[in-house]
């Protein structure tokens, strides 16, 4: 068993000093944050009661502890102790039932350590602190309170890992109200003991934002006479970035990197201190609890600045889009792509989503394309389709065509094939649009037949496919009109009209507008399919051009027999 040990520290340094007269009251744990104190007369010890316990501690940490105790239980026998001889066994013999897990005892034995009169308060204030951490293993959170409490009633310059400490108990209570400005004592404190370093960062901000003509931009909540420098810091840090974007002159580049570097060494500095990243932690469960978004907010920009993990990126990430905040909101998603933290699938579609709601559809189709190239993003029908939105509206039709097709392959429907033709003929490949546009439509559940056979039909043409062409465009017309007959049946009835008098109308209102002729009765609107006209058209298109190409091939024909007969000197055209 390895032995632990809870600020026992004080008891070996006790042992190894002979006390009389005047004792200096000090803190062995934090023996340098400590000012001068007040001081009190405490007993010696003998040379018999140090040597006794040297040999009890050499059998404790030699795992002999029931051996350890009985020679505790022997000194502790002794008529002639002294206060300061007493506390000390007594010391350790809560430490040995620490060690075997008797919490309840080993705060008894702490607390007969604080009934002694002639005692250090070093090792009192140690006793204390013991005290409240084994009432708080205990999960006794009321108890341990008050023993913190009655620590820092008896300390002059009390650690800030006791607040955090009162902090944790009230956070298991739920008293987050309660909490908040506790763990926020222990902040201030900390930082307090640090503060012509952090006041030195602080000017070295505001000078790089006075130099570069930067004010800080306050929220409302603050208040008028402070300055959040974290804050005005990545406020500097943005303005200059963007500074530097618009600058040509190598000069002043140069100047301008330097001020970012600056700031941005001294914001990181400034995070660099005496304060923990539990603590933080703490701080924002409890405004997390309380509904306090912007405070979260606030505790998680402060913890990114010295502790920049994944969790804390994709939190802020939700937040900034939750407040609207587009541009910090791919910002953190961003950094946390550059840091490797992005992961998993979800994370690489969302961040691509942002992409491209802020039309940067490149970024996106490069985030997520880089996620199916490395095996991370799933390779699931809705993936690919958005891969394939990214690469068409990045203009990269060729990358765009290779993701619709693999998402064509997984779906069970034949959409994304007859959108497949559609890009396919964008870039006049006729032959493969022909066969993605049968393969959709063999599949089936399309939501729009009519306009699925029209691509066929144009693809088959450009094919030379006549015939094909020809009875894809009759389907898509067929489709087309059922369409057509169904958008003015359900307008006739909402207007309460017969199907034949709502027709009548509506084209006259059609052909008044056409020349500008002022309607009589109010304006009938009804949506109806457009791809009949387009369907109808194309029919009518293909027979001409069906008869000319026919005409064409006969001359053709022509030529080719009189060259054959060598009758070539009266070719007529």
């Amino acid at each position: 068993m390895k032995i632990k040990l809870i600020l026992i520290a004080f008891v070996f340094i006790f042992l190894s000093t002979e006390y009389t007269g005047n004792f200096s009251i000090i803190s062995v744990a934090n023996a340098q944050e400590q000012q001068s104190r007040k001081t009190k007369r405490v007993g010696s010890m003998s040379e018999k009661v140090a040597k006794k316990l040297g040999e009890a501690q050499e059998l404790i940490e030699a795992e002999q502890i029931q051996e350890g105790i009985e020679i505790l239980n022997e000194i502790l026998s002794s008529k002639r102790l002294s206060d300061y001889e007493r506390a000390q066994v007594y010391y350790f013999l809560a430490y040995t039932a620490y060690l075997q897990e008797d919490y309840k005892k080993a705060i008894n034995f702490y607390k007969r350590v604080l009934s002694e009169e002639a005692v250090p308060e070093g090792l009192l204030s140690a006793a204390r602190f013991t005290i409240a951490q084994l009432w708080f293993q205990l999960e006794d959170w009321d108890k341990a309170i008050s023993a913190v409490d009655d620590l820092l009633a008896t300390e002059d310059s009390p650690r800030p890992d006791l607040y955090i400490l009162k902090g944790s108990a009230l956070y298991q209570l739920k008293k987050y109200e309660e909490l908040i400005p506790v763990i926020q004592s222990a902040i201030d404190l900390a930082e307090s003991r640090n503060a012509f370093r952090i006041e030195q960062l602080q000017k070295n901000i505001k000078s790089t934002a006075d130099e570069n003509g930067i004010r800080y931009l306050r929220r409302e909540e603050e208040d008028k006479n402070e300055i959040d420098y974290f804050r005005f810091a990545t406020q500097v840090e943005a303005e200059l970035k963007e500074d530097l974007s618009k600058t040509r002159k190598a000069e002043q580049k140069t100047e301008i990197q330097l001020a970012i570097d600056n700031v941005k060494k001294s914001a990181s500095n400034l995070a660099i201190g005496p304060t923990k990243e539990n603590w933080w932690l703490l701080l924002r469960a409890a405004y997390f609890e309380l509904d306090n978004i912007p405070k979260v907010r606030y505790v998680l920009e402060r913890l990114l600045i010295e502790w920049s993990k994944k969790e804390y990126w994709t939190q802020l990430a939700a937040i900034y889009g939750q407040d609207e905040l587009e541009e910090k909101q791919i910002s953190a998603y961003a950094t946390a792509y550059q840091e490797g933290f992005l992961e998993k699938s979800n994370e690489y579609v969302q961040m691509a989503q942002l992409y491209l709601s802020k039309e940067v559809p490149h970024k996106a189709a490069v985030v997520l394309q880089t996620g199916f190239d490395e095996g991370i993003v799933d390779k699931e029908v809705k993936n690919w389709r958005l891969l394939s939105q990214a690469w068409f509206l990045a203009q990269e039709d060729q990358m765009a065509i290779i993701a619709l097709r693999e998402a064509a392959k997984l779906s069970d429907d034949g959409e994304l094939d007859v959108r497949l033709a559609r890009s396919l003929a964008n870039i006049a490949d006729y032959k493969s649009c022909v066969d993605a546009a049968q393969t959709g439509i063999e599949k089936g559940g399309l939501k729009r037949d009519d306009e699925s056979y029209i691509t066929l039909g144009m693809c088959q043409f450009e094919e030379d496919m006549y015939e094909d062409a020809k009875n894809s465009f009759k389907l898509a017309t067929n489709d087309a009109t059922a369409r057509r007959e169904a958008a003015l049946e359900e307008c006739s009835i909402r207007e309460n009209m017969t199907k034949e008098d709502f027709l009548i109308l509506f084209d006259r209102q059609a052909r008044w507008e056409k020349i500008g002729k002022e309607l009589e009765n109010k304006r009938l609107i009804c949506t109806i399919p457009s791809s009949y006209r387009t369907a109808t058209n194309w029919q009518k298109f293909l027979e001409k051009e069906v008869e000319r190409v026919t005409l064409l091939q006969n001359q053709i024909k022509n030529i080719q027999e009189q060259l054959k007969s060598k009758e070539s000197s009266t070719i007529t055209f």
